[in-house]
C-alpha cells in the first residue's frame, strides 16, 4: 500500500474514532424504566392505554428516564397518536345530530385542550358537567 493510501485510511478511522466519541455521550441509550407496582399507582394508566402496554417514554418523549420529572405532554402530546382534533370530532360525529358531541361541542367546536376532559395520571373529568350535570348521563358515558 503506498503512504498516500495508508495514511488517507488512518485519517478516515481517526475522524470515525473521535465523531464516536463526541457523539457518544449525547446518544447513549436512557436506562430502562422499571415498572413497579409503586409506580404504577402513582402514574396509573387508563386502561386503554394499560392495555396497549405503553411505557412511560412513548408519551414523555425526550424527557429523561425519571417519571417523577416529567411533565406535561399536551394537546400535541395527546395527538401524536390520536390524529387531530378534528379526527376525534368525526370519529363521534354520530353524536352532531344532537348537538352532544363532546369534541365538536355547540360551544367550542374542537378547540378544546385535551386535558380540559382527559386527563392520563389522575381521574379524568367531563367539563360539560360543569352546566349540564343533571342531563350529561342521558347522552355521554364516563370520560376516559
Amino acid at each position: 500500500m503506498s503512504g498516500g493510501k495508508t495514511l488517507a485510511i488512518a485519517g478516515v478511522f481517526l475522524v470515525l474514532g473521535v465523531m464516536s466519541l463526541i457523539g457518544g455521550e449525547s446518544d447513549s441509550p436512557l436506562k430502562p424504566i422499571v415498572i413497579t407496582p409503586e409506580l404504577k399507582e402513582e402514574f396509573p394508566l387508563k386502561s386503554h392505554h394499560a392495555k396497549l402496554s405503553f411505557e412511560c417514554t412513548f408519551c414523555h418523549v425526550g424527557q429523561g428516564d425519571d417519571p417523577k420529572e416529567f411533565t406535561y405532554i399536551g394537546d400535541e402530546g395527546c395527538l401524536s397518536c390520536h390524529q387531530s382534533k378534528e379526527h376525534m370530532a368525526e370519529r363521534l360525529a354520530f353524536m352532531d345530530k344532537l348537538h352532544v358531541n363532546p369534541h365538536n361541542s355547540i360551544h367550542d367546536g374542537p378547540t378544546l385542550y385535551c386535558d380540559e376532559c382527559h386527563n392520563e395520571h389522575k381521574p379524568s373529568t367531563n367539563m360539560c358537567t360543569e352546566c349540564h350535570e343533571h342531563d350529561i348521563d342521558l347522552w355521554m358515558r364516563p370520560t376516559p
